[in-house]
């Protein structure tokens, strides 16, 4: 009985000594002038991007290794070899991160991804999985992962996030939200472009600051928009199932329970919002 408990006592200390081992990072500046163009990709562990130096670009990046007891040795080799050769890549102002010359080479590790970057930078951002945050670039702003949320905020110009699984929050954007999500809900606060957000599954919570068109569809989760104040806007709304409501309007034709047109303040750019199920508020 002493022996078997010892041996698994034995095991137990190798797997803990094992993952603390296969563990790692690396942290790597590149000078940058001017604006940057900036395309980042990680198989699992995430992405951040913030604004720092207008003339450096900083990354940091840690390696986790996500075996089991059982997984290969390969693991701990894998990680030395991209602490030696960190998947990075400039071209003057031109900047790519997380492009391995082999998947195999992610396989069973997980690389979290941390850049301060000027904030005149141009992002695209993709993660398999886990989910990525951006905060005070110029932009345009391009994320996307498959499984995880996005969180974008205080962009000057345009952003689109696509998440697969996992819920989008942006705030403080310039320019238009492109927003589309498989399962999970939206949220786009304070956005002074046009808005286009859709999700399979999840509510949508949408404002803005400037008039301009609105597209929502949601087939299971309620939507409510906020609307520019003291701005103009036509309104279609068809809910399948669920409750309109839409305050400061002026019925166009026939008002259904199931659908309204109008406008609102005397008209403007079009809202346009389809829901399967859910209600829909206007204010």
């Amino acid at each position: 009985m002493q022996s078997t408990f010892l041996a698994v006592a034995l095991t137990v200390a190798g797997a803990a000594l094992c993952a603390a081992q296969s563990q790692g990072s690396f942290d790597r500046t590149l000078s940058v002038s001017g604006p940057v163009d900036l395309d980042v990709m990680t198989d699992s562990g995430g992405i951040t991007v913030t604004s720092g130096s207008s003339s450096a670009v900083h990354i940091h990046a840690i390696l986790k290794a996500d075996h089991n007891w059982f997984s290969s040795s390969d693991v701990e080799q894998h990680i030395r070899e991209i602490e030696r050769n960190p998947p990075i890549e400039q071209n003057g102002n031109h900047i790519r991160i997380g492009y391995v010359h082999s998947r195999d080479l992610l396989k069973n590790i997980s690389m979290r991804l941390e850049i301060e970057t000027p904030r005149d930078t141009r992002l695209r951002a993709r993660a398999d999985s886990g989910g990525i945050r951006v905060t005070g670039i110029h932009g345009p702003a391009e994320t996307h992962t498959d499984s995880g949320g996005i969180d974008v905020r205080d962009i000057d110009s345009d952003v689109r996030a696509e998440a697969d699984s996992g819920g989008i929050r942006i705030e403080g954007v310039k320019g238009a939200a492109f927003v589309r999500v498989d399962s999970g809900g939206i949220e786009a606060q304070d956005i002074a472009g046009s808005i286009d957000a859709e999700t399979d599954s999840g509510g949508i919570h949408l404002s803005q600051t400037h008039a301009a068109p609105i597209r929502a569809k949601a087939d299971s989760g309620g939507v409510s928009v906020r609307l520019a104040s003291n701005a103009g806007y036509d309104v279609n709304v068809e809910s399948d199932s669920g409750r309109i409501s839409v305050p400061e309007m002026s019925v166009n034709g026939e008002l259904s329970k199931h659908r309204v047109e109008g406008k609102v303040r005397g008209g403007g750019p079009t809202v346009n919002i389809r829901v399967e199920s859910g209600n829909v508020s206007i204010e």
